[in-house]
């Protein structure tokens, strides 16, 4: 009979520490599936540099190749839209996220020689370069994936910024020297998500712009 309820008690035992380990392997690979979702590693063309978004390593400016590449400078930095190289200068957006989830993006330009960074334009988003080569920039506006025309958060956050546009698709469209990072040229857009954007603006010469 004791033999009996040892066996039993046993058993019991060995299935709860085998259903715990079951378990904590099951979360850890979970875990580790979500960690490994995201390394993407991004050549800027014309250069040795790329950009890696990644919630397995650091992300930020590298310097080299996907597997050797030395972390430069960190950060959240655009691939998708603009980027571009002239000189010494990486032209750049640079994403942040508030506390309560509001999407922000700002134009910044790297020194590649030690890689700081300046700010030129807050509340923008850098759209790639125009036929003429004149960065072409989104100024006064907020990520669409902040949604500002519905969000009563953008609202709250334009008090602080009399010029930013809350319309979905309204914005400045302003053209950079690509040398000196001076705004050459500046036009109010009602409608800068639209598909024919290229056409219109990247497309195009600066002088066609100008008309």
């Amino acid at each position: 009979m004791n033999d009996s309820r040892f066996t039993s008690h046993s058993f019991v035992l060995v299935f709860t520490i085998a259903a715990a380990i079951f378990l904590f392997f099951s979360v850890k690979l979970v875990d580790m599936a979500d960690r490994n979702a995201v390394n993407n590693y991004y050549p800027i063309e014309g250069t040795e540099y790329a950009i890696r978004y990644s919630t397995l390593k650091t992300s930020g400016i590298y310097r080299g190749d996907r597997n050797t590449g030395t972390l430069m400078l960190k950060g959240l930095y655009g691939f998708d839209w603009g980027c571009a190289a002239e000189g010494d200068w990486l032209y750049l957006n640079e994403y942040s996220r508030s506390d309560l989830g509001l999407l922000y993006c700002r134009v910044v330009r790297v020194n590649v020689n030690g890689f700081e960074k300046e700010v030129l334009l807050d509340n923008a988003i850098l759209r790639g370069c125009c036929a003429s080569g004149e960065l072409v920039c989104l100024k006064n506006c907020l990520m669409p994936a902040s949604f500002p025309e519905t969000n009563p958060l953008c609202a709250l956050y334009a008090v602080t910024d009399p010029a930013l546009r809350l319309g979905a698709d309204d914005a400045d469209v302003v053209f950079l020297d690509p040398r000196s990072a001076e705004a050459l040229y500046t036009v109010h857009d009602g409608a800068v998500f639209s598909d024919d954007f290229d056409a219109r603006y990247l497309a195009r010469t600066l002088g066609e712009v100008r008309g």
